[in-house]
């Protein structure tokens, strides 16, 4: 069953089925797109619409209720050539038509292609098409976006499958470099990126910029047709039809595995924007639950979203705007990818898509904006955080896990000037030596430094000696042992002391500062090249019961650097 629609035709109301009413619209708004330009065109277009109203009046008054589709077939057959209604106007209109689209195709590609040789030679006949045909999308023989049977339309050379198929081949080829030992050579990378980036690329630039051909005078055009009202006709009524010729049929059968695969590779491409775009969706729901109080539901289910409240905080205004404009900014090419393999999507004015263009670039823009106003308002945070957590006692430090460091180690940071804030650093833990160790280097004012390290311990009466492993670089750092207020061990650093560096293991493995050292890690222990290891001990002291206190110091020292391994007090066995 098919609908009926009332239209008003010159005056005269007329009941007509759907499809007659599309074929009589196509029919006489391709009149009017002809004759547009032209001078008198539009009382041409007029006479037309009277002509076919008259036609309409004479079926109406021989009985007919309805106007179906084979009507309108035969009133646009006796209409036929507007020179049976304005002979003179035709002409001049169809001349000046023929012209000025001969003029247009073929300027200055006669110049370009003149050195090809005749018709009947290859380059001749390519010559030929694309001086008479417009380069369109074909929409009656399209795969994914008509593009390769445009192609073939417009070169007039090769079987649509084989443009096809070229572009597949052209898609995937670079990843056979990219397999093979070629991907050694340079110039294989460029092939590899120029044909698994820049072709499928290419390939949906062309999609989006060159138009459909979607009007009769379109597709004449795309065929190298004389656009005339008589080819103009004759397209319109095979089109209401939906006649394909015995070619395209033959082209669809065979071609139906390539389809799956163009389309299996469109939406490929397509994979990453819709991650992007439900990446975008949750980081949005992350955000919205923070705003709206929603963290303590999920939090139970995943812990780790807290740690986000403080970049969340950072951002700002910045990250909601940002992430606005990245929904538009993926979701503008979805849905740009969604129209062009929906067949029956209305086609869109070239003011909507300027527009939608130049959203798409200002979103682009905003996250730009978004991204680096952000960036810097965290990095601001974060740097006022570190520094937060990082003193204690008016003491600066590069983060709270440096303070940690010093407290695992025992020590009681006194004092820091000009030394670089980075104090601890992770160790090896070679022959049961702390796994974390400290270093002091002057930062970048140069000046002289100063600092005080200092732990307390309890020890039982007898000898001791102070032994220390240490990288020195400059004078002035003292290492010393205070017993009741009196200083009772030393480790001279101007003493050279034992350089591990000059010994091997059988040597190294001796001294008492290391428990049950690894011969296989000696080396890359002692060895390194970047650091100097000295071993020094001290003269055996006497201690009665009671605590002592171990410092490291440097008043204002010309040192380059002061890496501390290891101090302890040990005691002698007589």
């Amino acid at each position: 069953m098919k609908k009926n629609i009332s239209i008003n035709i010159c005056g005269t109301i007329y009941a007509i089925d759907e499809d007659a009413y599309q074929l009589l619209e196509n029919y006489l708004q391709s009149m009017k797109n002809y004759f547009r330009n032209e001078e008198g065109g539009d009382e041409i277009a007029d006479d037309i619409e009277h002509r076919v109203a008259e036609l309409l009046w004479e079926y109406k008054e021989k009985g007919m209720t309805a106007v179906n589709i084979e009507t309108i077939k035969e009133i646009i057959n006796k209409v036929g050539n507007p020179a049976d209604i304005d002979d003179s106007a035709h002409t001049e209109a169809n001349n000046a038509f023929t012209s000025e689209t001969n003029n247009n195709d073929g300027q200055g590609k006669e110049n370009f292609f003149s050195s090809f040789g005749d018709e009947t030679s290859l380059f001749g006949k390519i010559k030929k098409n694309i001086s008479t045909r417009r380069f369109y999308r074909n929409a009656d023989n399209k795969m994914l976006g008509g593009i390769c049977s445009g192609l073939a339309d417009y070169f007039g050379v090769g079987d649509v499958t084989i443009w096809r198929l070229a572009v597949l081949v052209l898609a995937f080829v670079g990843w056979g470099f990219n397999m093979s030992f070629f991907h050694h050579f340079f110039i294989f990378d460029m092939i590899d990126f120029t044909f698994n980036f820049l072709v499928p690329l290419t390939y949906f630039v062309i999609w989006i910029v060159v138009p459909e051909a979607r009007t009769a005078e379109d597709k004449l055009r795309m065929q190298g047709m004389d656009v005339n009202p008589e080819n103009i006709r004759e397209q319109v009524v095979s089109d209401s039809e939906g006649k394909k010729t015995e070619r395209v049929t033959t082209e669809n059968k065979a071609s139906g595995c390539l389809k799956t695969l163009l389309i299996c590779f469109a939406l490929l491409l397509m994979l990453p924007l819709f991650i992007a775009f439900i990446a975008v969706l949750i980081a949005i729901f992350i955000a919205c639950l923070f705003v709206f109080g929603g963290v303590s539901v999920v939090a139970g289910i995943f812990p780790e979203i807290v740690d986000l409240a403080e970049p969340i905080t950072a951002w700002g205004p910045a990250l909601w705007v940002g992430l606005i404009a990245a929904l538009l900014a993926v979701g503008i090419p979805i849905n740009a990818f969604i129209r062009l393999f929906k067949s029956n999507t209305k086609p869109l004015s070239s003011f909507m898509i300027t527009g939608i263009v130049i959203i798409w670039l200002l979103s682009i823009a905003v996250i730009v904006g978004s991204v680096t106003s952000g960036a810097m308002k965290f990095h601001e945070f974060q740097n006022e955080k570190r520094i937060k957590d990082g003193t204690r006692n008016g003491i600066i430090l590069g983060n709270s896990y440096q303070w940690n460091a010093i407290d695992r180690l025992g020590w009681n940071l006194k004092q820091l000037k000009n030394v670089n804030k980075w104090l601890s650093e992770d160790r090896s833990g070679y022959g049961n030596l702390p796994d974390k160790a400290l270093k002091f280097s002057r930062d970048d004012s140069r000046a002289t430094m100063s600092f005080t390290l200092s732990r307390t311990e309890h020890f039982d009466e007898g000898e001791y000696v102070l032994e220390s492993l240490t990288d020195v670089e400059g004078k002035g750092g003292v290492i010393k042992a205070v017993d009741e207020g009196k200083d009772v061990a030393f480790n001279d650093l101007s003493d050279e002391g034992k350089k591990l560096w000059t010994m091997d293991w059988t040597e190294g493995s001796k001294l008492p500062i290391f428990e049950n050292p690894d011969s296989a890690g000696w080396d890359g222990f002692a060895k390194d090249g970047r650091e100097h290891w000295t071993y020094r001990v001290s003269k055996p002291f006497h201690h009665k019961a009671g605590d002592i206190t171990i410092s490291v110091s440097a008043d204002k020292a010309y040192l380059n650097k002061f890496n501390i391994r290891h101090v302890q007090l040990r005691k002698i066995e007589k």
